[in-house]
């Protein structure tokens, strides 16, 4: 059974990217509420373990790529252009940033000794 368990934890460190840790992520490692999760990668934030980033994704069906990460909420502007869209010659590539889905994660911060 302890084996089945460790297994399992390993599963889900394996399949984390360091750099897209979402609080989704955290929620089913230590199998906490997420609202405990969000709260544990906020206490990370502020100790300096990790930083949180924000992800805009396109609005269009067939894309919902991300279009451009930001460091901070503030610094995303009003109106965004998805280039895949763009390129492709959709009708619909420039969006209100109101109009689209905004997504907290956070990114692991390595230290000196790590590679």
């Amino acid at each position: 059974m302890l084996k089945k368990f460790l297994n399992r934890k390993a599963k889900i460190v394996e399949s984390t990217d360091p750099d897209r840790i979402y609080v989704e992520n955290v929620r089913s490692f230590f199998n906490v509420p997420t609202r405990v999760a969000k709260l544990i990668c906020d206490v990370a934030v502020r100790n300096g373990v990790l930083r949180k980033k924000y992800a805009v994704e396109c609005l269009n069906n067939d894309c919902q790529r991300i279009i451009k990460t930001y460091d901070n909420a503030n610094d995303i502007p009003e109106r965004l252009k998805c280039r895949t869209c763009e390129l492709e010659g959709k009708n619909k590539f420039d969006f209100k940033t109101s109009e689209l889905n905004i997504v907290e994660f956070y990114q692991y911060i390595k230290t000196n000794n790590e590679k």
